[in-house]
């Protein structure tokens, strides 16, 4: 059964497709689906490829935060450990691009990685800061990939991200091989948000890819917590925007940590 849900993710099969199939109710609804997703389906059940490293919602160890958020994924392919996601998280995310004080901004938010597990997308900027800071402490750290496990993006840091296994995990709902396509980094970024207890914007310009990552945090319900910074600083642009939207100012990781009730 999980290869077959596997190999649909491989045909890139609508969940809706999915959870019909599990619930073995497709055929009382085999006109909700084009003839474009039936002849997909047709070779996902042909296929004898074989998968490893994955969980479906069928397994104990699927992220259960990712089972009630809109269009959630059904299969997960990863490197790593898990279970780490069974303890407290703080997605983090910001700029690809950094400037003379993004990494005293996250060294100032070190204990929301040193105490719960940070959550990021692996890129330039600020989720490579993050995670870096989780390695150099020994603290587990979660990487969601916009491609195949085995398509390491970016270049720049791929000695980084293939460390992440030894105290975390590299999480992608794409099959291995899976080319790196710009709208894959969109569609991931539902995940990092989903995955965190609360999410976090250190740095980011009023329009950029982390306010994509908002969206979908605030469809999901997640607080969204934004380090203000100066107007003069453009990359403090989105965060002080989002402070005016009602978002909650971050000055300190305690007010993080206390909600969570972590004990310190």
């Amino acid at each position: 059964m999980n290869q077959t849900i596997a190999r649909f993710a491989a045909a890139r099969m609508p969940v809706e497709f999915v959870h019909h199939y599990l619930n073995g109710t497709l055929g009382a609804h085999r006109t909700q689906f084009s003839e474009h997703v039936w002849r997909r389906a047709e070779r996902a059940f042909q296929t004898s490829d074989s998968y490893k490293h994955f969980v479906t919602w069928e397994d104990d160890l699927f992220p259960k935060r990712l089972l009630d958020i809109p269009n959630p994924p059904y299969c997960l392919f990863y490197h790593g450990d898990l279970e780490v996601l069974q303890e407290r998280t703080t997605a983090m995310v910001g700029s690809r691009e950094l400037n003379r004080i993004s990494q005293s901004l996250v060294n100032h938010y070190h204990s929301l990685i040193e105490e719960t597990v940070s959550v990021s997308g692996g890129a330039l900027g600020i989720d490579g800061l993050v995670h870096a800071h989780a390695l150099r402490t020994h603290r587990p750290t979660v990487a969601v990939l916009g491609a195949g496990l085995d398509r390491l993006y970016p270049a720049a840091n791929r000695d980084m991200l293939l460390q992440i296994p030894q105290e975390g995990v590299l999480l992608s709902e794409y099959v291995p091989n899976t080319p790196i396509q710009k709208f894959q980094f969109l569609e991931r970024n539902r995940l990092v948000s989903g995955l965190g207890d609360a999410l976090v914007v250190i740095q980011a310009r009023r329009k950029s890819g982390t306010m994509n990552t908002v969206g979908h945090a605030l469809e999901q319900g997640k607080t969204v917590f934004a380090v203000p910074g100066s107007p003069l600083d453009p990359l403090a642009e989105g965060p002080n925007r989002l402070i005016e939207e009602g978002a909650i100012p971050l000055t300190n990781s305690d007010q993080i940590i206390r909600d969570l009730k972590i004990v310190r």
